[in-house]
C-alpha cells in the first residue's frame, strides 16, 4: 500500500506548500514511535472492530475495495463477520464495501489510495494571525463552512468597539466565542467573508497548479491535490 508515512523524502517534498501541510500533520499525528511502522500500518488498515475495545485482522477483508456510495453493514456472530450492501452483484462484477464516509486525506494516509470524485471529501486550511490564534477552517463536502471558524473570525478581526458590542448583546452568560454567534457590523461581517474566500481561493490555486506540475509523474499526489482544489472552490462557491 502506499503509504505517505513511506513515502521518501524527494516524494514527500511533491506536496510541500501544496496542500496547507495537511499529509505531514496527518503523518506526524498518527505517527507511533513504539510501535513498528509497517506492522502499526498493516494492522490499522487491515483491521476491524468487534467488540468491548478488541479488533481482528480478518481474512479476505483486505481485498474488498472501497466505494463510498455502497450502503454496506457488518455483524459479528460466534467470531464470524458478516457483510452484506444495498447493491445486487452481477456475475463477474468486483464486490466493493465502503470502509466508511471517509475524506481524501482519511484514504490517502489509513489506506493509501484517493477516488477521484469522493462525494465525501472535506479540506482544512488555517488562517493565520499575528497576536491572536490560527483559525482552522474546516470546509465539507457542499462546499459549508464550519461555523465555529466564522465565529473565531468574526472575534478576530473585531474592532475593540464590536467587541464590547458582541459581549453587550449576546449577554455575558454566554461563553466568549458564541458571542460572535451572529453578525456585528456589516463592515466585520465583509472583512470576514472576504479574507475566507481570498485564503480558500489561495489555498486552492496553491493545489490545483500542483496537481497540474505532478501529473501523469505522481498520479496519486495529482488526484489527492485536485480533489482538495475541487472541495475548496465549492467553499468558495458557497
Amino acid at each position: 500500500r502506499d503509504f505517505p508515512r513511506f513515502w521518501s523524502d524527494e516524494r514527500r517534498d511533491l506536496l510541500f506548500g501544496l496542500d496547507g501541510g495537511e499529509v505531514e500533520r496527518r503523518i506526524a499525528t498518527d505517527e507511533r514511535k513504539e510501535l513498528d511502522p509497517w506492522a502499526y500500518a498493516c494492522v490499522s488498515s487491515r483491521s476491524n472492530f468487534l467488540s468491548d475495545y478488541r479488533f481482528s485482522i480478518t481474512p479476505l477483508l483486505d481485498f474488498l475495495n472501497h466505494d463510498p456510495l455502497v450502503g454496506t453493514s457488518a455483524t459479528i456472530e460466534n467470531g464470524v463477520l458478516n457483510l452484506s450492501t444495498n447493491k445486487n452483484w452481477k456475475a463477474n462484477e468486483e464486490v466493493k464495501i465502503s470502509y466508511g464516509a471517509l475524506s481524501n486525506i482519511d484514504t490517502l494516509c489509513d489506506y493509501g489510495f484517493v477516488m477521484e470524485n469522493n462525494p465525501y471529501n472535506f479540506e482544512m486550511l488555517e488562517i493565520r494571525f499575528l497576536g491572536n490564534p490560527t483559525v482552522a477552517v474546516a470546509v465539507y463536502p457542499d462546499g459549508s463552512v464550519d461555523k465555529s471558524a466564522i465565529y473565531m473570525l468574526r472575534e478576530n478581526l473585531a474592532t475593540p468597539e464590536e467587541q464590547a458590542m458582541a459581549a453587550m448583546s449576546q449577554g455575558e452568560s454566554l461563553s466568549a466565542l458564541m458571542k460572535f454567534a451572529k453578525p456585528i457590523s456589516d463592515r466585520n461581517e465583509l472583512d470576514v467573508y472576504s479574507l475566507l474566500a481570498s485564503s480558500l481561493d489561495e489555498a486552492a490555486s496553491k493545489a490545483s497548479s500542483g496537481a497540474e506540475e505532478v501529473g501523469s509523474s505522481d498520479t496519486l499526489i495529482s488526484t489527492y491535490l485536485s480533489g482538495r482544489a475541487s472541495t475548496l472552490r465549492m467553499g468558495i462557491a458557497k
